[in-house]
């Protein structure tokens, strides 16, 4: 079998086997395994902490790369798995009495994006719910039901009837009412909410809340942990943290090998992964020596919004508060001709559109296109450095150190006041 076959076969069986759909977490009781003595005797969680420190053979397998950076990287992104799992595990997940749990710049999985800041609720696919809230500055926000990592639904407040003063009410599930409404799914768990940033100096997030408001039968909590519900708890962490890490690792290892700095022909929209229904995105994995740059070059369509961001090998993004390793429509400079022209390098070449790899020689980028009217592929070359000017167009300015600390700045306060956890 050549190793492309292997591949597909690989990815075949991750996409049969429920695993990789993020083993849903949130339905760990139907599925996972674990008793009571088992966590008494300490069983539960010997088997627990093997399973963690088997997972070091996948960091530093061969076709990992193997820098200080990307193995140091690798256990950060193992790390921030387990936090993540456990927090769906055990936190914040009655689906009775809902809230929206907003996930920092360190909640990383599957090319986040950077201009976003995400929140998502528990729920049961045969309640209704109501979201409501306050529209405020943010470019744009969107509601997604999930099932694991499946999209079921998509809309965004474009589509809502929203009052002048921007408080706006959405009914998810239930009935078809007047006004926003939402039909909810029986295999739907999750409602995720996404807020997308343009202007980083002066938009505002949406506050948002949720409740649950039909007359169904409600379970009443009694705040004593059960040890047999913890053992299990502990079976679907480990089995969550094993399947994402298999996943990605699947993901970037094919397009490594068959999308090496250059972007696929065609666009994806991968709603089987999470990605929302209105957004295209394509994405490549890039590798560069010290002196070289990858030029991306695309002509951008009339879109709500738009954006190319760096990732590193674990598909997760890179610093963007300290570096400008991504960029979007609001703040990348079109060229005269119409064309966007970013560079990805290691070191700062002195223009607008540097895309930083901090530190990185591979990884990978992606592009999105939301509510585009086209969605065009960027064409790439490998260049030098030093003959970098010769294929920028004529009037590219040069962004002086000065400059861009002031960028930088603006970056980081910017992320710092997103994160500020609105309601």
């Amino acid at each position: 079998m050549s190793d492309e076959s292997k591949n597909d076969a690989l990815g075949a069986q991750l996409i049969a086997n429920d695993k990789w759909l993020v083993t849903n977490v949130l339905k760990a009781d139907h599925w996972a395994q674990g008793t009571a003595q088992e966590l008494l005797d300490g069983s539960a969680w010997r088997r627990f902490t093997q399973r963690l420190g088997e997972l070091a053979e996948r960091i530093q397998a061969a076709h990992a790369p193997s820098t200080p950076l990307d193995r140091a990287e690798g256990y950060r992104y193992l790390s921030m798995l387990l936090r993540n799992a456990f927090d769906v595990a055990i936190e914040d997940i009655d689906p009775e009495r809902p809230t929206f749990n907003w996930l920092t710049r360190r909640n990383k999985l599957g090319w986040d994006c950077p201009d976003a800041l995400y929140a998502y609720a528990a729920i049961r696919g045969d309640a209704t719910y109501r979201i409501a809230g306050r529209r405020s500055t943010v470019h744009f926000l969107g509601l997604q039901i999930m099932a694991g990592i499946r999209s079921l639904h998509n809309s965004h407040a474009d589509e809502w009837q929203v009052g002048a003063d921007g408080r706006f009410e959405v009914v998810v599930g239930g009935p078809r009412s007047k006004g926003n409404w939402i039909p909810l799914d029986g295999a739907a768990d999750t409602i995720w909410m996404r807020q997308f940033f343009y202007d980083w100096e002066h938009e505002q997030p949406a506050s948002l809340w949720i409740d649950r408001i039909d007359g169904g039968k409600r379970t009443e909590p009694n705040g004593v942990l059960d040890p047999g519900f913890l053992a299990r708890r502990l079976d679907a962490v480990a089995t969550n943290v094993e399947a994402n890490v298999d996943l990605w690792l699947f993901t970037v290892i094919a397009l490594r090998e068959r999308y090496c700095n250059v972007f696929p022909a065609e666009s994806f929209g991968g709603t089987q992964m999470g990605a929302q229904k209105h957004q295209r995105a394509g994405v490549c994995y890039f590798r560069l020596a010290d002196d070289e740059a990858l030029l991306i070059e695309v002509t951008p369509p009339r879109a709500k919004y738009w954006s190319i961001d760096v990732c590193t090998f674990w598909l997760e993004s890179l610093d963007y508060a300290n570096h400008q390793s991504s960029l979007n429509g609001h703040q990348a400079v079109v060229d005269a001709d119409g064309v966007f022209r970013a560079v990805v390098a290691p070191q700062d070449p002195g223009v607008p559109n540097w895309l930083d790899t901090v530190g990185h020689s591979e990884g990978s980028l992606i592009y999105r296109w939301n509510l585009a009217e086209a969605t065009p592929v960027p064409v790439t070359r490998v260049i030098t450095l030093t003959a970098l000017r010769e294929h920028l167009h004529p009037s590219t300015p040069e962004v002086s150190r000065a400059e861009r600390r002031r960028r930088i700045d603006v970056r980081r306060e910017h992320v710092r006041r997103r994160f500020a956890r609105p309601l």
